[in-house]
């Protein structure tokens, strides 16, 4: 045992080699007290997966922890503590990261799911190599927490277009979900799969609160796809990194944001290159809009320069200023758009 760290009824593991973890896992599996276990990188060698197995088979037996975390578990790890939750009942948030779970990872992620032995409300997996298989993989368990499921995140998995279309297909009967992260993956071929999540929201009878698609590779075909559903049964929207995008996507997504149906409340495009064009085309879109609240078009810096990264001059954004207050008559600067900040 390197880090073991007891604060607030939260544990953070970080162990290396020679350490006897059986008694740690007794203690936890026994504890009534602990909610949220941490546990960083596991050995590989036979040494190692022994100690793993014994931790594994003590925590099995625990009853209180509700949420869990666990990054760079190693080839070992992730699928034989997946197989220790069979028993958690109690358990509300799974998180993993980095743990190459791969498509076998997710079948037995699915199953796990699927058996009902436990109704995740928050499942993130980050940068775990899914895959489109992985997501097929995993997609009937999604449909078993699908009452429960609140957020959900799959960002940095190598997802493109066939892997969204199955997601979308897992996640009709998610009535509760309020959070659907899918940021750094691949959908600049998956203009099909953005209009199937498009379908998905207008179709629902929900409205999900944050959707990030942040650096997908989303062109402009794509956010057509994307643009009626986002808008409109959305309230956060983060489309940041998507260089792809130009002018002529901008504008279907400006038409979108001028309908009566808008619901967004926070629109995220920094990190693209919008051009004067672009912020033209942009500004064009609030007219009207009365529920817009924050539009980011800022690049990487939050000081000087940081304009050069979204290729606005002072001439493009002078094209909000009389969106935001028309001073030509007291009657259109009445009418200017007072709801963003």
């Amino acid at each position: 045992l390197t880090c073991f760290i007891l604060g607030s009824g939260r544990y953070f593991l970080n162990w290396g080699k020679g350490d006897d973890l059986g008694w740690l896992g007794y203690f936890i599996g026994r504890s009534v007290k602990i909610q949220q276990l941490d546990i960083w990188r596991l050995l590989e060698d036979d040494e190692g997966r022994q100690q793993i197995d014994a931790f594994f088979d003590c925590l099995a037996r625990n009853q209180s922890i509700r949420g869990i975390s666990c990054t760079e578990l190693g080839d070992y790890g992730p699928t034989t503590l997946l197989r220790a939750l069979g028993n958690w009942s109690q358990l509300e948030e799974l998180v993993y990261s980095r743990n190459n779970l791969g498509p076998n990872g997710c079948f037995v992620l699915g199953t796990l799911l699927e058996s009902g032995a436990c109704k995740l409300k928050e499942l993130w997996l980050y940068n775990d190599n899914i895959g489109d298989d992985g997501v097929a993989a995993l997609a009937s368990g999604l449909r078993s927490i699908a009452p429960s499921l609140k957020t959900l995140g799959l960002p940095d998995n190598s997802i493109g277009n066939d892997g969204l279309s199955a997601l979308v297909a897992a996640l009709e009967s998610c009535t509760g979900l309020e959070i659907l992260d899918l940021s750094d993956n691949d959908f600049s071929l998956a203009a099909a799969g953005l209009g199937s999540l498009s379908d998905w929201l207008q179709a629902a009878v929900w409205n999900l609160n944050a959707l990030s698609l942040r650096s997908c590779g989303i062109d402009d075909e794509g956010l057509q796809s994307l643009a009626n559903g986002a808008t409109n049964y959305c309230k956060d929207l983060d489309l940041s990194g998507n260089n792809s995008i130009t002018v002529l996507g901008l504008r279907r997504l400006s038409t979108s944001l001028q309908s009566d149906s808008c619901r967004l409340e926070n629109l995220d495009l920094g990190w693209m290159d919008i051009g004067d064009d672009g912020a033209e085309v942009l500004a064009r879109g609030l007219i009207g809009n009365k529920v817009l609240i924050r539009m980011h078009l800022c690049g990487e810096g939050e000081g000087e320069g940081e304009d050069d990264d979204i290729a606005i001059t002072p001439a493009g954004w002078s094209a909000f200023s009389p969106v935001l207050c028309d001073t030509s008559s007291v009657n259109n600067t009445y009418l200017s758009n007072h709801t963003i900040q």
